[in-house]
């Protein structure tokens, strides 16, 4: 019977196994993972609902050079009939995210661990591979015990929200180099003054980098900028940059935004209120004190120019912010093993026969919205057809 392990348990590597495993009867799979139980992390997807996928996904979406060809093989219906074979039926909101009809991530987690069982699929947790090599026709791992197969999938993640991660010293040890990752899908860290006072603020808008800009909710913490448009935009933060953040609707002009304003400062008591038409106090506050006036003041003392100063607070109030550096607090990471190292059809490793790789690990990254994790689902599918292809040669 031939064998194959795999390292890391993640939505990736397990389904992998699943795959494998459904396809080939005369094949012992065994799955190692580092944590005390598998499919951890699949647990804080979506906010707990798990946002399994989504109906947009495209090639375009990634940035990386494996997205082409695999992407546009396992695309999304390819994937919403892997879900449906495992009994977990999806639904799509009105931007394309797509749920379990249970909007539950645990009940996710369960299912794959009801049908990891079912296929009688060995897996150790605890064991936190410190070594891999090639030896003969056999790949070999070292954690707390020595393993060894026909056949390695590598599914081994990423540094986000992992603590001590080793995967970049694994993949030395097979001559691959990394591009070097970062934190990605994560808060945006700044130190202005300003934000203890807006902690815990949340509001619609847009945020601009540059060129590149999201819309949608925007949170504010002690120290970051946060939300979902934030999470799009942190992988591209440099040292030095400045965020512009615009709180005007689509729907409202500049014209009608001033005649708002006009409006307000005729009938508020003090500067404070002036922007309850449009914000919550304490945001619209610091607009206020950005702006250059006391909160506490008249309106009725306010210039044509103060009106001015306030709608460019409202349309691009500028914060100073800093490059993400905890990969604790991130999603995901923009960096990896690159395609210089791996095939970008197949997964294979180049130059190290039998060892295939999915999922994180690899340099491929997306935004928010389910587009990374229909990537652990497509990589962890090709990867077991292609060490399937290595193994039997053409699929039975």
């Amino acid at each position: 019977m031939k064998s194959v392990l795999i390292i890391g348990g993640g939505a990736s590597g397990i389904t992998a196994a699943i795959c494998l495993a459904r396809s080939r009867a005369d094949v012992h799979i065994t799955v190692l993972e580092k944590n005390d139980r598998i499919l951890k992390k699949l647990l804080s997807t979506g906010n707990g609902k798990c946002n399994i996928t989504n109906t947009a996904v495209s090639p375009a979406v990634y940035d990386s050079a494996f997205a082409g060809e695999l992407i546009a093989s396992l695309d999304f219906a390819a994937i919403e009939a892997y879900l449906a074979s495992l009994s977990l039926p999806i639904k799509a909101d009105r931007e394309g995210r797509c749920y379990p009809l249970s909007e539950s991530a645990k009940n996710v987690v369960n299912t794959l661990l009801r049908e990891t069982d079912r296929l009688g699929i060995e897996v150790h947790c605890g064991q936190a591979v410190e070594r891999i090599w090639r030896q003969g026709d056999r790949v070999y791992a070292q954690a707390g015990t020595r393993y060894s197969a026909d056949a390695l999938i590598f599914a081994i993640g990423s540094a986000a929200a992992v603590k001590g991660y080793n995967g970049a010293a694994l993949c030395r040890q097979l001559g691959w180099q990394f591009a070097p990752p970062t934190p990605a899908l994560c808060p945006i860290p700044s130190e202005e003054a300003f934000l203890k006072e807006l902690k815990g603020v949340r509001a619609k808008g847009c945020i601009r980098l540059g060129a590149r800009k999201q819309r949608g909710e925007i949170q504010f913490a002690e120290h970051a900028v946060s939300g979902i448009c934030a999470f799009n935009l942190a992988k591209y933060v440099r040292a030095g940059d400045i965020l512009e953040l615009d709180f005007a609707p689509e729907e409202i002009d500049k014209a009608a935004l001033r005649r708002y304003l006009t409006a307000a400062a005729n009938s508020a008591r003090e500067n404070a209120a002036l922007l309850d038409f449009l914000l919550v106090r304490k945001l619209g506050t610091v607009l206020i004190k950005r702006a250059g006036l006391k909160p506490s003041a008249s309106p009725q003392d306010l210039s044509a120019q103060d009106i001015e100063n306030i709608l460019a607070q409202i349309t691009a109030f500028k914060v100073r912010v800093q490059p993400p550096r905890d990969f604790q607090k991130a999603q995901t990471v923009c960096g990896g093993v690159d395609a210089r190292f791996a095939d970008a059809a197949t997964l294979a490793a180049k130059g190290q026969r039998g060892i295939f790789l999915c999922g994180e690990i690899l340099d491929a990254d997306a935004p928010c919205g389910g587009f990374n994790l229909h990537w652990a689902w497509a990589s962890g599918i090709r990867a077991a057809q292609s060490a399937e292809q290595y193994l039997f040669g053409s699929k039975k």
